[in-house]
């Protein structure tokens, strides 16, 4: 059942804020206001909701691309932070992003057919280049 896939993923994420908000809270800084992420909204406007298969699809790749993103974002930042632990901590969200990457890319796949599935990946990809053609340039583009 898709709700049973994704239920860890909730409970992981939750607990990978808590490590932030630790981690913040070790080196004396506060969360700043919650800002809203062009990003992810244009990738939402990407989904159809023309039927439950074309939602659903969509809702899988956004999320899928969203997590791809961060993993390589993490990866970045793990590899080329002067401070270890730092390096360490990234590392771990890193592969947590590419493990959800996978998940939701397999389930895609699994509820779809994996040739629509694979057509729509890239039909995001070049609406991905035109997104981030279109927004900000900001660091903060870790969800």
């Amino acid at each position: 059942m898709l709700v049973e896939k994704l239920a860890p993923i909730v409970t992981e994420e939750w607990g990978h804020f808590r490590m932030v908000i630790a981690e913040m809270k070790k080196r004396k800084l506060k969360l700043g206001r919650q800002r809203k992420d062009e990003y992810v909204n244009q990738l939402r406007q990407l989904i159809r909701k023309v039927n439950y298969e074309e939602q659903l699809l969509d809702e899988l790749l956004v999320a899928a691309m969203i997590e791809a993103r961060s993993c390589e974002r993490f990866r970045l930042l793990s590899e080329n932070l002067e401070e270890s632990s730092l390096r360490k901590f990234y590392r771990l969200f890193m592969e947590s992003e590419a493990g959800h990457y996978t998940l939701f890319m397999k389930l895609a796949k699994k509820y779809l057919p994996p040739k629509k599935v694979n057509d729509r990946w890239k039909e995001f990809l070049e609406a991905e280049k035109q997104i981030m053609n279109s927004i900000s340039p900001r660091g903060e583009r870790i969800h």
